[in-house]
This record gives structure tokens, sequence and C-alpha cells, in this order.
């Protein structure tokens, strides 16, 4: 019991003696500062570079505005180096290992994001209110939390049940790889924090080492590559299911009457709704588009079906008040009982200017028959009562007898 007594005061002791204060600090900073320079690389070796790790951590996706190109995000980046002149012995202020400074007074690593739209593309504009965390053996850590808007190449061809790959460039603005090196080591990518988007669900988030060029001289850096899929329940709901319905809405306009008015205002309803659906469609996609939606390319064969439906329904209705099929040729009788599912011209007889050649027949035959011979006229007699209506084939005459008046209807 005395022993374990002793032990815990002589802890107690050490750790008091170990405990640094405002003091040590101050002192700390005082030496570490005297002769330090922020404008020269922190090596002692100026033959070796820098060699700053890069860890990404996605923390949401605002937006992929597909018309102007650009990715809305939120990131959070952890940039770590080793600071070989802020190096120090813990011993000598009271255990002190560690020191919060400001990001203006050391040597900040030059990294730019290169595809960014805004003309700032530093992760930040006022180094003061930023601090980093320096340990005494000179690894240094800095986390910048920026809001990114990227150009982003968009693929329209599957739009807008597409999957789109986005790529965030981080490279160096004015020192070349002999006095810094980015890289990405281990997990230097995350999703933990990730707030799910609305719109858009993360496939993938992947980096790579990718070379770039400045005024001809290649330049290495990170590419991150955050690969995203849209979900389909908005533009099913919106765009795919009414351009179906109205499909099927045209289809159902051949089963309506041809004396109907609804029968050509229906059709001409779906072409227009059409219309509508493409000009909200073209709104969204890039007006300089390389690729072509297949999606549009749906749209406007629906809408040229339309038009035709409703040259198709012209036809109809202007045959069905024709007055007279005699003006009709063979053809025209024949897409008649296709679309008004009646037969009105199978015993029609054709139009003199359609068969020359037998006119001229029948005038010859009329010349060898004799005088006295006469052609029979077949007729269809119906009766109710008192009333008679007589209808003569092959004429457009008709007859109505009542009470023994013969009444002659004219068409």
């Amino acid at each position: 019991m005395d022993l374990a007594l002793f032990v815990f005061c002589a802890y107690l002791f050490i750790a008091k003696l170990m405990a640094y204060s405002i003091t040590d600090v101050i002192l700390l900073k005082k030496d570490l500062f005297q002769n330090y320079d922020r404008q020269i690389i922190p090596v002692t070796d100026m033959n070796t570079s820098v060699k700053v790790s890069m860890y990404f951590s996605l923390l949401s996706v605002y937006e992929l505005d597909m018309k102007n190109q650009l990715l809305s995000t939120s990131a959070a980046f952890k940039i770590s180096w080793r600071d070989e002149l802020m190096i120090w012995n813990s011993t000598n202020y009271s255990g002190l290992d560690r020191l919060t400074v400001t990001l203006a007074s050391i040597w900040k690593p030059d990294v730019i994001i290169l595809n960014s739209v805004s003309t700032q593309k530093t992760l930040t504009n006022d180094d003061d209110n930023h601090y980093v965390t320096v340990n005494h053996d000179g690894s240094t850590e800095w986390w910048a939390y920026v809001n990114l808007q990227t150009h982003c190449k968009v693929d329209m061809t599957n739009y807008p049940f597409e999957t789109q790959i986005c790529d965030i460039n981080v490279t160096k603005s004015y020192l070349n790889d002999q006095s810094e090196i980015l890289r990405s080591e281990g997990d230097s990518l995350s999703l933990a924090n990730y707030v799910p988007n609305g719109e858009w669900e993360v496939l993938s988030f992947s980096s790579y080492r990718q070379v770039f060029f400045r005024s001809n001289t290649e330049i290495s850096g990170l590419q991150l590559k955050i690969k995203m899929k849209r979900k389909r329940t908005f533009y099913t709901w919106n765009f795919l299911m009414p351009s179906i319905s109205l499909s099927i809405a045209d289809c159902f306009s051949f089963l309506l009457p041809a004396k109907s008015s609804e029968k050509l205002g229906l059709s001409i309803f779906v072409f227009l709704a059409n219309a509508v659906l493409i000009r909200l469609f073209n709104d969204s996609v890039p007006p300089n588009s390389d690729d072509v939606s297949n999606f549009g390319r749906l749209l406007w064969i629906n809408i040229l079906i339309s038009g035709l439906v409703i040259m198709v329904n012209v036809i109809i209705t202007s045959l069905f008040y024709c007055k007279s099929p005699k003006c009709i040729s063979k053809c025209c009788f024949n897409c008649t009982d296709m679309f008004k599912c009646r037969e009105i011209t199978k015993r029609c007889k054709c139009c003199e200017h359609d068969h020359p050649k037998e006119k001229k027949e029948k005038k010859s035959n009329n010349k060898i028959e004799s005088p006295t011979t006469k052609v029979k006229e077949e007729y269809t007699l119906i009766t109710n009562g008192n009333i008679s209506i007589e209808v003569k084939e092959g004429f457009d005459q008709l007859y109505i007898h009542q009470s023994g008046m013969k009444i002659q209807l004219e068409q």
C-alpha cells in the first residue's frame, strides 16, 4: 500500500514538472520565428522537395448544372507536410510538443484547384483566419473547408437517366516538382461525413496522379473523380410518364367517330402537349451539346407521330363529309374502309376518268343493241305503313311514296 502511494505521488510530481505554461508557449514561438521566413521552402537541403500529402473528404454535392456544366460541392481538405524549420525539443519547453499558429505566419504549400470557375483558385483568401497545427518534429496539418464550383464535362447521351463522372484537378500554380510534390497516400478519400443529395447518388470517389501542362511544362498533380448517378423518380413521373400517356391518348383519337369535333381536338391537344414537354426538356440541357439525348429523340419522334395523326384525322373527317363517292378513286375507297371501318364504296361505279377504255366499250355495245332494249334498273323498296321509300342503286335518287304521291329527294 505504501509503495502504491509512493508511485502515485511521484507521478503527480513529474506531471507537475512537465506541465507547460503560457510562458513556455511564448518562448517557443519567439525561438521558432526569430529567423523564420515564410517565403523560403522549409527544407534544410535545397536539393530536396517538400512532400505534401492530400486528404479529401466530400461533404455534399449541391448541384450539377447541366446547362452551364458546373459542379457545386462542399469539401474538406487536410494538407500535411513536414516543415524542417519548425523542429524543437519538447523537453526544453516543459513537454510542449504541439503548437497552433496562423497560416499566415508559416510557409504554405502551393495548392490550387485548376478547373475552378472562380478567379480565386486557391483554397483560402485570407490566411489570417486559418490556423494550422505544428508538431515538435515539424509535421504540419492544415484543414481547409471550401465550397467548390468546378467545370464538369457532362455526357448527354442517356439524360435524364444517366451516370456522370466529374473531375476536381488539384495542382500547383508557381512551384515545380523539384520544390513540391503533391501525393495522396493510403486512405486519402472519405465519404464518412457525406450528406446525401436529393438528385444525385455518389457511386464512387477516387484519386489518381495526373500530369498537367503550364507554359509547355509538365507539372504533376492529383485528379479526384466523383462518379454520380441521377435519381430517376422525379424525371420518371415528370417526363417519361406524361410522354407515354400522351402517346396512348393519341391512339385513342381513332376510336372517336368522324363526325365528332373532339377527334381533331384531341390530336391537336396531344401535339401541343408534346411541344411543351420538348420545351421543358430543352431548357435543362446545354445549348451546344456534343451528344444528343436519347430521351430527347423519343420526344421528337412522339411529336412527329402526333403531327401525322393530325393529318390522318383530317383526311378521315374530309372523307366522311364528302357528299358523293364518285369522285373518289379506288385507293381512297380502300383508305376509307380501313379508317372508317365500314364499306361505303364497294358497290360504287368507277369514275369515268379512271376507266376510259371501259367507257369506249360501253358506247360500242350501245350501238349494237336494239333500240327496244331496255336496261333493267334495280332498286330497293322499303315500306312502313302507308309510307314507302324507293332507293335506286347506282343513282343518286331517292323517292318517297305516300298515299299515291311520289316525291323525289335530291342529294
